[in-house]
């Protein structure tokens, strides 16, 4: 009996473990979860800038478009976005959409990019200088792309005097200060690497 009663426990052990295990954290709440995340190949940096982009794309934010396209126009990120460049033949303001739904969609969207660089700021912290952060400087810098057009577009719409979309660009200009931040560290890296590199050939 005693036996029987110690396998029954042992079970419900096993069952509780492997419950929690199927948990799914897609968010960034806490620094020990974002720590974790951190060396893995899809972290919280990469996973929260991509969900914006499909986001973006699917509500109809930003044009459908390839994110080889993105990526070729990052390179212009830091000296202003030109916005005709990525401005969609089918506009978000030619929808007509009504204005509580236009709100409602600047109100998401700056809980998306609110969400980035949240997950940005974390992971650059936890990061400490240690690892390289290409990968993830090329996802931020096409986010803050999506995110500018899609401000472009809603203050087509509503004006630049709306406070949603003023709050949204807020969140924009926070993502694009801890985009900076990961360019000049890996800016940093490939000036080290280079004088290492010249070092040892000396």
């Amino acid at each position: 009996m005693k036996t029987k009663l110690q396998i029954l426990v042992f079970t419900a052990a096993v069952v509780l473990v492997s419950g929690c295990a199927t948990v799914d954290i897609s968010e960034v709440t806490s620094p020990v979860a974002a720590k974790a995340e951190a060396p893995a190949e899809k972290n919280i940096v990469l996973r929260a800038a991509r969900k914006l982009f499909a986001s973006f794309q699917s509500k109809g934010f930003i044009e459908k478009t390839s994110r080889k396209k993105m990526q070729s126009a990052a390179s212009i990120l830091l000296n202003g976005l030109e916005e005709r460049e990525l401005t969609s033949d089918v506009s978000y303001k030619s929808r007509n959409l009504p204005r509580s739904t236009v709100i409602a969609d600047i109100v998401y969207a700056s809980q998306q990019v609110s969400r980035t660089a949240n997950a940005a700021e974390v992971y650059f912290e936890l990061s400490e200088g240690k690892r390289k952060l290409k990968e993830e400087l090329v996802e931020l810098e096409q986010a803050l792309i999506f995110s500018r057009e899609a401000s472009i577009e809603f203050e087509s719409v509503v004006g630049s005097s709306n406070a949603e979309l003023q709050g949204l660009n807020v969140e924009v200009e926070r993502l694009k200060l801890i985009t900076d931040s990961f360019g000049q560290r890996v800016r940093d890296q490939a000036a080290a690497d280079l004088a290492s590199r010249r070092q040892e050939n000396s």
